[in-house]
Order: C-alpha cells, then structure tokens, then sequence
C-alpha cells in the first residue's frame, strides 16, 4: 500500500500552515484595532447581526454590504470557472489574481463588521486575513487532493504565494481604511457607529 501524501514530506506544508494559523492569530489580537471585546466564536453572530439590520436600510451601508456581496460573487465565478476550464494551468497569474480579490473580500468584511475598532486603527485587518488565510491552507491540506501530485518545493512555494497575495489584497484594504479616515473622520455613517449596538451581536 502507497504511503499517504499526508505522511509524506509534504506534512511539512500543512503543519507549517498550522503553525502560522496560531502565530497570526496571537499577533492579530495583540494588535491596535482589534475588536477585542468580541470572542472569535462570537464573529459569525455578529457578522449576520449587522447584516440583519443593515442591509434592509438602503443606505450606505447597505451599497457597501452589496458590494461586497458583489464582490464575493465575483471572486466565486473567477475561481470555480477557473477551475472548471482549466485556466489555473493555462494562465499561472490567476492563481494571484483570484488570492489578492479574496483578500480584498475578506478584509473588507472584517472591516465592515467592526468598523470602529477598524476606524481606529486598520492595522489587525492584514494580520486577520494571514490567520484566516493560513487556516484555509490546513484545510486544503487535510480535505483536497490536488496537490498529492506537487512536489514538495513547488507545494510550498504555491502555499508561501497564496499567503503572501492573500495578505496584501488585505493590506489593500486597510490602507483604504487609513485614507477613508483620513478624509471623512470618525463621524462618517458608514465608518463609525451611530446608534447603540445589540451587546448580543456587536458591541464594538
């Protein structure tokens, strides 16, 4: 019986990314923003909390979650196309392209579902998505199969590119926190919170 990929060499890659999933994570809560006054298991009530009252307003806030929500799509239909026809292999850059979209997307729903904590400073935003990003590649690990035909230096250099990309499409966002600040203040509807929140979905 051939031995199992996940006992191969190429464990190095998935305990790595383990690894890197816990030193994110501990950074990103030591980081000025972070909305701390939020346990991690709390995040999805707090993210459907907010999408619950704010979507149906037809505000700014809801443009903003729309497009997100947009955005998402997007991201989905390039990536599953992409694999679907076969133009991850054919076109090497759209590995990177659909990584730094994700990116962006993910950071902007982090920055979104606490946005005063994140108005304060965006700083935890690029350290969350390597956490969560470092995290998606244990799961890859452990539940896909298309990199048991890897070698293991190309494994890890995809892995290291993913993450690299992930985190600057998350840096993207963040500085677009800093400049949005910058410009409006903390007292702009969309950035900052106006009305008393539900302590049990979104304190922050």
């Amino acid at each position: 019986m051939a031995p199992s990929p996940h006992l191969s060499p190429k464990l190095a890659v998935g305990v790595g990314a383990f690894l890197l999933t816990l030193v994110a994570t501990a950074a990103t809560r030591r980081s000025a923003g972070y909305p701390a006054s939020h346990p991690l298991r709390s995040w999805p009530s707090v993210l459907l909390g907010r999408l619950r009252r704010e979507l149906p307003r037809g505000d700014r806030r809801s443009l903003a979650w729309l497009a997100i929500a947009a955005w998402s799509v997007l991201v989905s239909i390039l990536h599953f196309g992409g694999i679907h026809y076969n133009v991850y292999t054919r076109l090497p850059w759209w590995d990177l392209l659909t990584h730094a979209m994700g990116g962006v997307g993910v950071g902007a729903v982090l920055a979104m579902t606490f946005r005063t904590s994140t108005l304060r400073s965006p700083g935890w935003i690029p350290s969350g998505v390597l956490a969560i990003g470092a995290g998606f590649e244990v799961y890859e690990f452990v539940f896909k199969t298309f990199w048991y035909r890897w070698s293991l230096s190309f494994y890890v250099t995809d892995t290291a590119i993913d993450l690299v990309i992930n985190t600057v499409g998350a840096v993207v966002v963040a500085a677009a926190v800093t400049v949005h600040r910058r410009r409006v203040g903390p007292s702009d509807p969309v950035a900052a919170d106006a009305e008393p929140a539900d302590p049990t979905t979104d304190t922050d």
